[in-house]
């Protein structure tokens, strides 16, 4: 029947070929989506490092279905100080090296570990968003070897005040199979098919 979804398993080509639905429909906050146009604005001719948005506001932007309440930077080191120093006003936590293990565990192969981060570490605080700012980023599984600082090319959108740019999700992708989150790594699968789709 014209206008209907087809019934579940009618076939392959379905996953990439039904309409939407409301639940499908990825969105983040207005005030998320208003802070991260204001850090596009002002950080677009004042930061010479590179830097995007990550996290979960930054998979959302790019259609993974997941829900943020704040918002994370990816830069380096020196870009870390550089942001706090444009935006020194809202600086809550001055840049420093942090570490801290994350709520979640590593699935390695069947075995658990948990998960750490260190990074030249600051916070911000923007019309009452927080603001994550990770410079020089490394991943730690377990009692494993810290790796290299994360370094990528940014992917960007469009907002109404310039582009935005934001990390890009193959490198989510390989970080989450690498972590065994396999249920993040098939959100942003079904994310990168639909924008393929779509195009």
């Amino acid at each position: 029947m014209p206008g209907k979804n087809p019934p579940p398993g009618a076939g392959v080509d379905n996953i990439q070929s039904r309409v939407p639905t409301a639940d499908d429909m990825v969105v983040i906050s207005q005030p998320l989506l208003k802070t991260a146009t204001r850090l596009a604005v002002s950080l677009k001719n004042n930061v010479a490092a590179k830097w995007a948005l990550g996290g979960d506001a930054g998979e959302t932007m790019m259609g993974v279905n997941v829900t943020s309440d704040h918002l994370e930077i990816l830069t380096t080191k020196e870009g870390c100080e550089e942001i706090c120093n444009v935006l020194k006003d809202y600086v809550t936590r001055a840049p420093a090296m942090a570490e801290k293990k994350l709520t979640r565990d590593a699935d390695v192969e069947g075995k658990i570990y948990p998960v750490y981060v260190k990074s030249h570490y600051a916070e911000l605080t923007l019309d009452g968003v927080k603001v994550e700012v990770y410079g020089d980023e490394q991943i730690k599984i377990g009692e494993w070897d810290w790796g290299d600082a994360l370094d990528f090319t940014p992917d960007y959108t469009y907002l109404s005040g310039g582009k935005l740019p934001l990390v890009p999700l193959t490198l989510k992708s390989e970080l989450d199979l690498g972590l065994g989150w396999l249920d993040r790594v098939a959100l942003i699968t079904d994310a990168i098919l639909a924008k393929h789709h779509d195009h």
